[in-house]
């Protein structure tokens, strides 16, 4: 009988555990995203897709980064 208590206790545990775990965690997949007013804009050079705030806009072109500015 002793076993199987030991088990039930470990088991709890872990469950215990694992829900902590997961309340903890933050929503990464929600802080990847733009924010819903965000209008998304295509690099020149490459296509690449970015949100208008990140954007490097000169001479009516639209960059990704300073790399590509050049």
């Amino acid at each position: 009988m002793g076993l199987i208590k030991l088990i039930i206790v470990v088991l709890v545990i872990w469950l215990g555990f694992s829900l902590f775990k997961k309340l903890r965690k933050p929503k990464n997949s929600l802080d990847q995203n733009p924010p819903s007013g965000s209008k998304m804009l295509a690099c020149s050079v490459c296509d690449m897709r970015i949100p208008e705030n990140e954007a490097i806009i000169q001479n009516g072109k639209v960059y990704c980064s300073k790399e590509h500015l050049e």
